[in-house]
C-alpha cells in the first residue's frame, strides 16, 4: 500500500468506498471487504450520510455498518473515516442544503451512526455556487470550533471555488478546505455523460491546480465501473447500461490496447493499472476502490504498491 502525508497522518492512496454498504451490498459482504482492506494496509474509509439511504432523510446504512465494524474491532482512531453531508435531496439536486440547520443535522446523524464524537474528514457533498466561499467557510468553522470535525473537505467543487474560499479563509484566520473529492479515472467522463450536472469531473486545468497547491484529491469511480477489466477479458456485454452511457466511447475504447500493453509489461491486472494511473500522478491523489464483489476488491488491492513511471503515464495519455 502506498501512503501520502496528511497533517502528520498517513493516508492510504487507495481508499475503500463504502457506498451501498448495508443496502445492495450486504452487511456480511461489507464486513469482509473492510477486513480485507484493513489487513492489506488500508486505513481510509469513504462514506457519506446519503450512502445507503433507502428514502430521503433516512439513515445511512453505510455509516451504520462502518460504525459497527469500527467499534467491534476497536479501530476508532486507527482508521480514518471521511464522510460527507449537505447533499441535496435527490428529488431536487439543484436545491442546496448548505445552511447551518441542515449541516448540524447531518453531522450529528453521521457522528451517531459512525459511533464517534469527531470525524477525521468531513466534506460538503455538493457546492452551492450562489453562496460566497466566505459564507461557507464561516459556516464550516462551526464544526471546527465545536470539535466535531478535524479537517474540512469539499466534494464536487471546481478548483476556482476552492481557491476563492481558501484565500478568504487564510486572510481571516479561518480553517481552509484541505482535501477534495471528484470523479477522475483513466477513462474520460463528463457531467453530461454521467447524467448529473452538479458533478465535477477532473480536467487537465484542474489537475494542474491540484499539483500546484498540492491538495489531496480523492477520486471516485476510478475504474470506470470496470470498463477496462471487462473489455480486456471479452466481457463488454457485462458492462451495465450506466457504465456504457458514461464510459463506452471511442476515446475510451482507444485506451484499452494501451492498458493491455502495460498490464502485460508490468504483470499487473487492468484494475491495478487504472488505480496506479491515479496514485502515480504528481498531485497527491487517492483512488477510491469500490465494488459489490469481494474478489474485485482483492484484485484491486493486489496492485496497491504499483507505481507507473512518467513514461508509462505519457503512454496512457498519448
Amino acid at each position: 500500500m502506498k501512503y501520502l502525508d496528511f497533517f502528520g497522518k498517513r493516508l492510504a492512496r487507495i481508499a475503500l468506498g463504502c457506498d451501498h454498504y448495508g443496502a445492495s451490498i450486504s452487511e456480511q459482504t461489507a464486513m469482509q471487504q473492510l477486513d480485507i482492506y484493513y489487513q492489506k494496509g488500508g486505513n481510509l474509509l469513504d462514506t457519506a450520510l446519503i450512502y445507503g439511504q433507502e428514502k430521503t432523510g433516512g439513515p445511512s446504512t453505510s455509516e451504520q455498518v462502518l460504525g459497527k465494524w469500527l467499534r467491534t474491532n476497536n479501530l476508532h482512531g486507527q482508521v480514518i473515516v471521511a464522510s460527507k453531508g449537505c447533499h441535496p435531496y435527490k428529488e431536487d439536486m439543484h436545491r442546496s442544503r448548505i445552511n447551518e440547520k441542515d449541516m448540524m443535522l447531518d453531522i450529528s446523524r453521521s457522528l451517531e451512526q459512525l459511533k464517534t464524537d469527531c470525524l477525521d474528514i468531513w466534506f460538503f457533498h455538493r457546492d452551492n455556487p450562489s453562496m460566497g466561499g466566505d459564507e461557507i467557510i464561516d459556516l464550516a468553522s462551526l464544526l471546527i470550533d465545536k470539535k466535531l470535525v478535524k479537517h474540512l473537505g469539499v466534494s464536487n467543487w471546481r478548483t476556482e471555488r476552492i481557491e476563492a474560499a481558501n484565500v478568504w479563509a487564510k486572510a481571516h484566520g479561518k480553517t481552509p478546505f484541505t482535501i477534495s473529492e471528484i470523479q477522475w479515472s483513466l477513462a474520460h467522463c463528463t457531467p453530461e455523460s454521467w447524467g448529473d450536472d452538479t458533478l465535477v469531473c477532473m480536467t487537465e486545468e484542474q489537475r494542474l491546480w491540484y499539483e500546484k497547491e498540492q491538495m489531496p484529491v480523492m477520486c471516485f469511480a476510478p475504474q470506470a465501473k470496470g470498463l477496462f477489466s471487462k473489455l480486456l477479458s471479452g466481457r463488454e456485454a457485462a458492462l451495465s447500461e450506466t457504465a456504457k452511457r458514461r464510459f463506452l466511447t471511442k476515446e475510451n475504447l482507444a485506451l484499452a490496447p494501451k492498458v493491455q500493453a502495460l498490464s502485460e509489461q508490468l504483470q499487473a491486472s487492468p484494475a491495478a493499472i487504472t488505480m496506479a494511473y491515479l496514485t502515480s500522478q504528481r498531485n497527491p491523489t487517492i483512488a477510491i476502490a469500490g465494488s459489490s464483489r469481494i474478489e474485485q476488491i482483492t484484485d484491486t488491492l493486489g496492485g496497491a504498491d504499483l507505481t507507473l513511471t512518467d513514461q508509462d503515464l505519457a503512454f496512457l495519455q498519448s
